[in-house]
């Protein structure tokens, strides 16, 4: 069925203004005015995604966004279409590019950091709008390239990949844990995999005992929080563990249950043979970044108030709010942000979380052993692991 264009804008104008978590702040008559002005035009529904788009914008949560059909589609598959690179704002540095990009097919590099993009430095520009560029179909980048004496110049045009990473672990000196888990964007396979994925490699890693874990969320950029919580549930542990509320005070909880990941009544995601530690109940060192964004952030909340938990790194971008979706009759999708995302003791956020213990990120050295954020984890546990007491620190 064709929509009529100001019907269509109509209707994702009183979605956006019933449900927004931010609904209160804004002027609606103003937003309502400039959006009818921008789409007034229009002739199609898709003549209106600008207007869409501005009055997501004019929200200000800085998690809401608009997807155009073909978006909305390869998200569905578990793609999507950008460089394929995460990317430190404001010096730059290259910390992950996925296999199957645009990036990777140019040969840019992880520890590579980018100079110009678009013709501008990133530090000229705000970190949105740097995260936002690397988003578009076509970068023109200035790189100071592994191996290379001068900066290398690039114009990468975007193509279709899957951002999907399986969680990986390993075992660290002093019998530690340690758990990477990546960001879950859309459906694929993946989606079925990350929970058991993750629960394996926690098995694998607690052959022997563990006194401690590691779980690093500092390159999690977000997407599906569910599997990512059902694949850390041996870590994070049984019950109740953050929880979101709506603009209007409405509480749902998150909880982890015998594999399950359930929102209030809802299961979301599950490990059907799901693991048990051997030590129940470590002590756990939370790694975050700037990077840490959207569900990676829900992981963070997971924990945070947990106890024998300590969080260590950099402040996360920002963006610890929960969405939900809605798709239209042209294929196009809004993801709103509705609820605020709270920890264990039932503080709610809208910014950055701060870690426990702030430490200096060394991108170079990510993942090494003289990784200063990790190095300072494995010290909290070490210390933790031999305190006679037992009680928390």
């Amino acid at each position: 069925m064709i929509q009529d264009p100001r019907t269509y804008l109509t209707e994702a104008l009183d979605y956006i203004q019933q449900h927004s978590v931010l609904k209160e702040r804004v002027d609606w008559a103003s937003l309502r005015h400039d959006a009818f002005m921008l789409a007034a035009p229009a002739q199609t529904t898709a003549e209106t995604y600008p207007a869409i788009k501005l009055a997501v914008e004019r929200l200000g949560d800085h998690h809401s966004f608009f997807l155009d059909p073909v978006a909305w589609k390869l998200r569905q598959e578990g793609k999507v279409n950008n460089v394929g690179v995460l990317a430190v704002h404001p010096d730059g540095t290259i910390v992950r590019v996925f296999p199957g990009s645009a990036a990777e097919q140019a040969g840019v590099l992880v520890g590579d950091r980018i100079e110009t993009i678009n013709g501008k430095s990133p530090a000229s520009i705000g970190a949105a709008q740097f995260l936002a560029v690397l988003q578009e179909s076509s970068v023109s980048l200035t790189l100071a390239h592994i191996g290379h004496p001068r900066p290398i110049a690039l114009t990468i045009h975007t193509i279709p990949y899957s951002p999907n990473l399986k969680p990986e672990g390993r075992r660290l000196d002093g019998d530690v844990g340690y758990l990477d888990l990546p960001g879950l964007i859309g459906g694929g396979p993946m989606q079925s995999q990350y929970a058991p994925t993750a629960q394996q490699v926690i098995r694998e890693v607690d052959q022997r005992a563990t006194c401690g874990w590691v779980v690093d969320v500092r390159r999690n950029p977000g997407g599906n929080v569910w599997p990512m919580l059902a694949g850390v549930g041996p870590v994070l542990g049984e019950g109740e563990v953050n929880s979101s509320v709506s603009a209007e005070g409405e509480k749902i909880a998150t909880v982890y249950r015998h594999g399950q990941a359930l929102y209030g009544r809802w299961v979301n995601a599950q490990v059907d043979d799901p693991y048990r530690l051997k030590r129940p109940a470590p002590p756990v060192a939370v790694l975050t970044s700037q990077l840490t964004r959207s569900s990676g952030e829900h992981v963070v909340l997971a924990f945070r108030g947990r106890r024998r938990t300590r969080s260590f790194g950099e402040p996360t971008a920002g963006d610890p709010t929960a969405n939900a979706g809605k798709v239209f009759s042209d294929g196009a999708a809004l993801f709103l942000t509705v609820a605020f995302g709270t920890d264990r003791m039932g503080q709610s956020y809208d910014g950055p979380l701060v870690p426990d213990h702030p430490v200096k990120i060394d991108w170079m050295l990510l993942g090494t052993w003289q990784d200063p954020v990790l190095q300072a984890a494995l010290e909290w546990l070490h210390h933790f692991a031999g305190s006679a007491s037992g009680v928390d620190i």
